[in-house]
Order: structure tokens, then C-alpha cells, then sequence
């Protein structure tokens, strides 16, 4: 029986599963590392770190593998998840040269200013995409103007899981969903898009040639089995990003399934046979996992982060059970009171980091049930956003899948369908994008023959909720409002944001 491994180097930890070829997983494990912000606006993480949750989680799986068919030899091949839009300056040994820029990472803002100034036009057409100083691109300009050497002494720049797939197999390679957001890449050619780095006089030869995710580019070596205890020679696939991952993890892989999570942050993703700038600066356009394919992303920066903000530094309370249950007496619209939850800026349709959350229409009336059950709601009306925008495109919302702490939740749960307008259906896959990651190796090594048969294997699904219709006449009203409060507040939150 042949075994799958996926691997999925989140922002925080790393999680590692191991599938059979009926898409079970067989055996799981995490470890963690830690962010460094040496300065405000710093987000970084030493690649070596990754490295040991990488090798300490594959051991761990492997010796958590009970299944009696279980052998080392038996596992088919390995692909990588990874956060997306980070840069790691190596040499030519694959060295990191300082510690790798992370996504969160914001101090290239001037960078990006002046990058739009020269190549604006460039990055809507090619890229599709504004720069921003989440990009790895971004990083890329920061390192040349403000660390000249490091920029002069690098061989490549690598996005994190590439570096981790570097370190299994000794190959410098990419994938063409994580380099799809980086700002440096053609999406309609899914190659880089050697025009806007000519435009920004960046190196060509800095980027590692980029393949499809399923595509083999490696092998594991003798040193990176002695310290994973993978079997040497084990097939490594590219791979994906995380969202890329997380959207087979689903089963998005075809039109007019729509996917929502809500984790510390909120995605909507959607799976699209081409992109264009039609959403240029209000969603995400990506390349897929799938061969050829493409989707969507449309995001809420905090979403659950939003309630534990709350539960923790607000509140100060023990657990989210007590607080949604009493959320859940609360008639919808919270007796009109709306919560922002931009407490990181926005992001679909309106990205702007100078927004901020707050509550809007206390009254002495609100309790701390209503503030729980007005937060709620705002993060799924933001959620909304990222539908309507799917709509506007032209693209079906046939199915509504719901996943991750929010599909826990069975307040979370009925108002996604009641906001939403439409049933929803939770997904009971856990680790979504280390089970995507897996399944890329699969299908790249043919363990299935395709992502249908792969994702109708692993992909579970679970309950179906309906929308209330009362509950959705007052969440329509809802919902226009709260479309409103971010044109309101532009001009106010830019006028804070000077001080």
C-alpha cells in the first residue's frame, strides 16, 4: 500500500500528515517556532527553525505509523505547503544570509511606493497585482536598496517551503502558486515576469525556475534522510502555497465550489479556469494546484483572531463556549450594533492598512453578549464581501464549504448560511493544507490518477446547515449597512493613520 506525505510550514508551527492511498490519515504531528519583530513593522524567522519542526514532525509521524502495511519504503512521495510570501537570501550552498522576511513583514512600504511609481502598470497587467509589502518582491527591493551586500552575495531567493524543499533534495526550484503572489510573476504565462523585474532592475537570476505543483523536482538525499528519516531517494513534489493547498484540502479543484475558513484569519477561495485584473486590488488572483487551473482568494486579515482578541485581552474570559452561547440568545443584529473586525486593516474588497476595528451603535442597552454576537457577525459580513466579489466575476456560488474553528461553532455555522444566503456545508477535514500537500504528491506521483479521485477520497464532508429565512431578511439589511461604514471612515482612518 503506498503512503503520502504532506508537510505544511505554517507561520507559527508546522504540521506534517501521513496519508494511505484511501486518503486516511494515518498518523499527524506539529511542532513550533517562534516569530522575531527585532524592530516595529519586523516580521522574520530563522529557516534553521523550520528545518528541525520539519524533521522533528516527519520523524514523528513515521514512528506514530502503526498501520500493520505501513514501510518506510512504501511512502510514494513528499510535497511541501508552506506560508506563502516570504524571501530567504541564500548562497550558493543554499545558506540562508540573514533571517528570512516573512509575509507579515511591512518594512518595505517606501520600497513598494517606489516600485508602483516605475512598474505600476507592469505589475496590474502581468501580475495582476498592486505591490504591496506582504510580497515577496517587495522584500526583494528592500534587501537591494537597504542591504546591498546580502543582495550582491545571494545566489537565490527562495519563498519558505522552497528553501525546506532545497534542504530535502538539494534542488533550488519553486511552484507556481506560491510565486503567483509574489508580485514577480506573468499568471497568464505562469512564468516570472522578467519584464517587471527588468523595469525594477532586479536580478533574473535570483529566481529558481517554477513548476507545477505536482511536478517531481527532487529526490530526498542521503543527509536529508539520515535527518528526517525519509528513505533516501523519496519522490518530492513542488508543492504549493498554503492557500493553494488548503483549496485541494477542500476539494476546491473545480467551479462553483466556494470555500470559507475561519481561523485566525478569513479566507473565501474559489476555483477559476483563467484570471484577469477584473478584481484587480480587491481579491487575490493565484495559480492553482491543479495543473492549468487558477482561483480566487479573498481574505479578512483577523477573523477568529478577532474573538480571541476579544475572549483574551477584553474579556479576559476562560473559554469561547460560554461566550457564543450566550451570543446565541442575541437576536440577529445584535439590536443594532455592527462590529469592524479590521483590526489589522482590511482586505477584501478595500485592502487598506490604515482601517481599524471597532463596534459601531453601542447603546446601554448592549451587553457583553451582544458585543460577542455583533463580532461575530462582522467577520462573516467581511467574509461576505469576498462572495459578492466571486459573484461580480461571473463565477457560480453553487456550494458553500465552511471549515476550521468557525465551522465549530454552531452559532459560527448558522450564520455563515443565514449572512451568506444560501446553505453551507462543513468540511471535517483537519490540517488542510498538509492533506492538500499530500494529496499533490499523490496525484504527482500517481497514487490517483487526478484531483477528483484524490479529494473524493480525503476530503470529508459533514453536516449541511440551511439559512433561517427571518434570520436572513435581518441580515440583508445587515449587510448593507455595514457595505457602507468602510466609505464612511476612509477619509478618517487615512487621517488617524498621519497622527
Amino acid at each position: 500500500m503506498p503512503f503520502v506525505l504532506g508537510i505544511d510550514l505554517g507561520t507559527s508551527s508546522t504540521k506534517t500528515v501521513l496519508l494511505d492511498d484511501n486518503g486516511q490519515v494515518v498518523a499527524q504531528a506539529s511542532a513550533p517556532y517562534p516569530l522575531l519583530t527585532p524592530q516595529p513593522n519586523w516580521v522574520e524567522q530563522h529557516p534553521a527553525d523550520w528545518w528541525r519542526a520539519v524533521c522533528e514532525t516527519t520523524r514523528q509521524v513515521l514512528e506514530r505509523s502503526n498501520v500493520p502495511t505501513f514501510q518506510r519504503s512504501n511512502i510514494a512521495a513528499v510535497a511541501l505547503s508552506g506560508q506563502m510570501n516570504g524571501a530567504v537570501f541564500v548562497d550558493a550552498q543554499g545558506r540562508p544570509l540573514r533571517p528570512a522576511l516573512l509575509w507579515l513583514d511591512g518594512r518595505s512600504a517606501k520600497e513598494c511606493d517606489e516600485a508602483q511609481e516605475k512598474a505600476g502598470d507592469l505589475l496590474r497587467h502581468l501580475a495582476l497585482h498592486r505591490l504591496n509589502p506582504v510580497n515577496t518582491l517587495a522584500k526583494v527591493l528592500w534587501v537591494k536598496k537597504r542591504e546591498p551586500d546580502v543582495y550582491a552575495a545571494s545566489h537565490k531567493v527562495l519563498i519558505p517551503k522552497d528553501w525546506v524543499r532545497f534542504k530535502l533534495t538539494g534542488q533550488f526550484a519553486s511552484d507556481v502558486s506560491d510565486a503567483s503572489v509574489s508580485a514577480a510573476f506573468d499568471l497568464d504565462k505562469r512564468e516570472w515576469a522578467w519584464a517587471i523585474l527588468d523595469a525594477l532592475d532586479v536580478r533574473h537570476d535570483l529566481f529558481p525556475p517554477a513548476f507545477e505543483s505536482t511536478a517531481v523536482v527532487g529526490y530526498v538525499t542521503p543527509q536529508a534522510a539520515e535527518e528526517t528519516g525519509l528513505p533516501v531517494g523519496t519522490p518530492v513534489c513542488a508543492g504549493g502555497g498554503d492557500m493553494a493547498c488548503m483549496a485541494v484540502g477542500g476539494g476546491v479543484i473545480a467551479p462553483g465550489v466556494v470555500s470559507i475558513t475561519i481561523g485566525t484569519a478569513g479566507h473565501a477561495t474559489t476555483f477559476a479556469e483563467g484570471v484577469s485584473d477584473a478584481a484587480f486590488n480587491q481579491l487575490w488572483p493565484m495559480c492553482h494546484a491543479v495543473p492549468g487551473g487558477y482561483f480566487w482568494l479573498g481574505c479578512t486579515y483577523t477573523g477568529g483572531a478577532s474573538l480571541t482578541w476579544f475572549k483574551e485581552s477584553v474579556l479576559h474570559a476562560d473559554d469561547f463556549d460560554t461566550l457564543t452561547t450566550e451570543a446565541a440568545n442575541v437576536p440577529p443584529g445584535a439590536e443594532g450594533l455592527f462590529f469592524l473586525p479590521w483590526l489589522a486593516g482590511s482586505a477584501t474588497p478595500h485592502p487598506d492598512a490604515n482601517a481599524r476595528g471597532g463596534f459601531i451603535g453601542l447603546t446601554l442597552r448592549h451587553t457583553r453578549a451582544h458585543l460577542v454576537r455583533a463580532l461575530m457577525e462582522g467577520v462573516v459580513y467581511d467574509l461576505r464581501h469576498c462572495i459578492e466579489c466571486f459573484k461580480r466575476l461571473n463565477l457560480p456560488v453553487n456550494e458553500i464549504r465552511i471549515g476550521e474553528g468557525g465551522s465549530k461553532s454552531p452559532l459560527w455555522r448558522q450564520m455563515q448560511a443565514d449572512i451568506f444566503g444560501q446553505p453551507v456545508r462543513r468540511m471535517e477535514t483537519e490540517d488542510a493544507s498538509a492533506i492538500g500537500a499530500a494529496l499533490i504528491a499523490g496525484v504527482g506521483v500517481g497514487v490517483w490518477r487526478d484531483f477528483v479521485e484524490a479529494c473524493g477520497r480525503a476530503v470529508r464532508l459533514g453536516e449541511v446547515v440551511a439559512p433561517i429565512s427571518d434570520n436572513m431578511r435581518a441580515y440583508e439589511r445587515g449587510y448593507r449597512l455595514y457595505s457602507r461604514f468602510y466609505y464612511d471612515l476612509q477619509a478618517t482612518f487615512a487621517e488617524m493613520a498621519r497622527g
